[in-house]
């Protein structure tokens, strides 16, 4: 009888470590020690609520519940990996720079050394998050780093990681550009328009609040 209730006190004891709602604090946790409250699963070292494919990074605890903006690297965000990457929503234009939605000394991605293949190309990534580096050449089987000068086709698909999901537009390329494996196809549908010839990332336009930048840690 003493057992069975040590039980139930040790089983309350736990439960009410996590008794705060999951919108006020997130929780971390490890593969090795997948210890999540009851509902949430273990996803890129944060407990996130099942069947959600990413954490997202909007609130971030820093241990008394409240959003720890020093070191954050976006304002709406998720980390793809384990070396500091992350991918950060938001829409973006030349007059509201992609480069904009890196803070804190992060910046948009030039390669994907912080990145292995399956971390970039993970379906759980809902969403297209670009890379500084654009794609060049005859759709996503021809894709390769853009050339001095550039084709004139160049600007049409985009080095990132995450997947279009609606229509499709994310493939694999031909050729990894700065390791990076998949390019993502520009789309007035999806809200992320060409601007056709043009290379640099902060000259491009995403009207869409779900897709983004790869932020690079400094």
């Amino acid at each position: 009888m003493r057992l069975a209730v040590l039980s139930v006190l040790v089983l309350s004891s736990l439960s009410s470590c996590f008794s705060e709602p999951p919108a006020d604090r997130m929780w971390r946790c490890t593969t090795d020690k997948p210890l999540c409250p009851q509902g949430q699963t273990c996803v890129n070292d944060w407990c996130v609520q099942e069947g959600t494919a990413q954490p997202d990074m909007s609130v971030i605890a820093d241990g008394s519940g409240t959003p720890d903006m020093t070191t954050k690297p976006c304002l709406d965000g998720f980390p793809i990996g384990t070396q500091g990457v992350w991918a950060c929503r938001g829409k973006f234009s030349p007059a509201s720079p992609a480069s904009t939605l890196c803070l804190n000394g992060y910046k948009p991605c030039a390669n994907a050394s912080k990145l292995t293949d399956a971390e970039c190309s993970s379906t759980d990534i809902k969403g297209i998050f670009l890379s500084t580096q654009a794609a060049q050449g005859s759709g996503s089987a021809g894709a390769r780093c853009v050339t001095t000068p550039p084709a004139s086709n160049a600007g049409s698909m985009w080095y990132g990681c995450g997947w279009e999901q609606s229509r499709k537009l994310t493939e694999r390329a031909g050729m990894a550009c700065q390791g990076f494996p998949l390019v993502h196809f520009c789309e007035i549908r999806i809200g992320f328009p060409c601007n056709l010839g043009e290379v640099r990332l902060d000259l491009q336009t995403n009207e869409n609040p779900q897709h983004g930048v790869l932020c690079c840690p400094p």
